[in-house]
C-alpha cells in the first residue's frame, strides 16, 4: 500500500503550510483542495461516516519505507452521491481500496476524493465532473443529476410537486464584482475577501439564508396549505412559509416574511425581514432588503421558471435580476438533509 503521485507534486501549496488540518472547517472546494494537483492513494478503509455535509472516509496508508499514515477522504454530500446512484452500501470499514483526488493545500494528509476502485474491481466516480481511470462503465454517471429535461406526464400538479436543478445549471456562480452594480462599500468589501480566510466562523452547518439558499441544487418542493404555501429544501432540511394573507404577521427569520400571489399562472413572491443575509463574496445584503421572485410552471409540467429581482440600496446601486430553472423527474423526493458538522 502506497502514496503516489500522479500529475504534480503540488508545490505551490507550501506556501499554505501555516494553516492546519482543523481550520479546513465550510469553504469551496477549490479553497481547501487544490484541484490542479491529483494524487493516488491505497489502503485499508479505517471509518466511513456517510452524512451530510459531506462524506467522510479516513484510510490508512503504509509509505514505500514502511511508515503508516491516516488520510481524510472528503467526498460530496450524501444528497449530491445519491442524486448520482452512489450510496453507502459500495464502502465499508476494513475494505482495501484505491482512490484518486486532490490534496488539501498545506502539505496535510486531506484529499478530495474524485475516484475509487472498490476491492471487487469496481470504480465509482465521486465527482461528478470526474472521468474514469481503470473502468469504462464505472458507476456515477447515471440518476437524477443527469436527466436534462423534465417529465411531461402530469400537467395537473402545476407548481406543487418535487423540483430538481439540470445539469449544468448554476446560480450565482457568475456573480462577479467587477460586473454587478455594487455600492463602493459592497464592491470594496468583494475586493478583498479572501474564500479560504474569510469562511472560517461559518459552521458547515450553518444554514443560508435568502435569497442564498435558493441556488443550492438539492431538491425543492411545494405543499399547498390553503392559505400558505411550504416550499421544502432539502439543503438543511429548511422550510420557507409563503402566506397569501396579506395581513399575516411579519416575523423575521433567516428565510424572512415571504407574501405570495397568483399573477396569470405565476407565483409572485415578496420577500423582506431577512434576519440571515450573507450574498457573495462575502458581502452581506442590508437591512431594507426586499426580493421579488417569481416561480412559473410549464403548461406540461416538466419545467418551472424562477427569476428574483434584489433590492438593497445599501449593497447596489439598482435592482439586481439572477433566474435559472428546475425540472421534473417522478420518483425524486425531498430528503432528510441531517446536517452534522465535523
Amino acid at each position: 500500500m502506497k502514496c503516489t503521485n500522479v500529475e504534480s507534486r503540488f508545490a505551490a501549496a507550501l506556501a499554505m503550510l501555516a494553516f492546519p488540518a482543523a481550520i479546513f472547517a465550510h469553504h469551496g472546494i477549490g479553497a481547501q483542495f487544490d484541484l490542479s494537483a491529483s494524487i493516488e492513494l491505497q489502503g485499508e478503509l479505517e471509518r466511513v461516516i456517510w452524512r451530510n455535509p459531506h462524506v467522510r472516509l479516513t484510510l490508512r496508508v503504509t509509505d514505500d519505507a514502511g511508515g503508516e499514515d491516516l488520510w481524510e477522504v472528503e467526498a460530496q454530500s450524501v444528497s449530491m452521491l445519491r442524486q448520482r446512484d452512489i450510496t453507502e452500501v459500495l464502502l465499508e470499514a476494513g475494505d482495501e481500496i484505491t482512490l484518486v483526488g486532490n490534496p488539501a493545500r498545506g502539505g496535510v494528509t486531506e484529499i478530495y476524493v474524485t475516484n475509487v476502485l472498490l476491492p471487487d474491481g469496481r470504480e465509482v466516480l465521486f465527482s461528478q465532473g470526474a472521468e474514469p481511470r481503470w473502468d469504462d462503465e464505472a458507476m456515477g454517471r447515471t440518476g437524477a443529476r443527469f436527466v436534462a429535461e423534465g417529465d411531461t406526464d402530469s400537467p395537473e400538479l402545476g407548481l406543487f410537486r418535487t423540483w430538481s436543478a439540470p445539469p449544468g445549471q448554476g446560480f450565482f456562480r457568475d456573480f462577479s464584482h467587477a460586473g454587478a452594480p455594487l455600492t463602493d462599500e459592497a464592491r470594496a468589501t468583494a475586493v478583498a475577501y479572501d474564500r479560504l480566510t474569510d469562511n472560517l466562523a461559518t459552521g458547515e452547518c450553518s444554514q443560508a439564508g435568502m435569497p442564498a439558499i435558493i441556488g443550492n441544487p438539492y431538491p425543492r418542493d411545494f405543499i399547498d396549505r390553503g392559505d400558505t404555501i411550504l416550499m421544502r429544501l432539502e439543503e438543511y432540511d429548511a422550510v420557507r412559509t409563503i402566506h397569501l394573507d396579506e395581513t399575516a404577521a411579519a416575523i423575521g427569520s433567516p428565510l424572512g416574511h415571504s407574501i405570495g400571489r397568483w399573477q396569470d399562472g405565476t407565483l409572485v413572491v415578496t420577500t423582506t425581514n431577512i434576519s440571515s443575509r450573507r450574498f457573495r463574496l462575502g458581502i452581506a445584503l442590508g437591512d431594507d432588503l426586499q426580493l421579488v421572485e417569481r416561480y412559473t410552471p410549464s403548461a406540461d409540467g416538466s419545467r418551472l421558471d424562477y427569476r428574483v429581482t434584489i433590492t438593497d440600496p445599501s449593497t447596489f446601486l439598482e435592482p439586481v435580476e439572477f433566474q435559472t430553472y428546475w425540472i421534473y423527474i417522478p420518483g425524486v423526493t425531498v430528503e432528510p438533509y441531517e446536517c452534522i458538522e465535523g
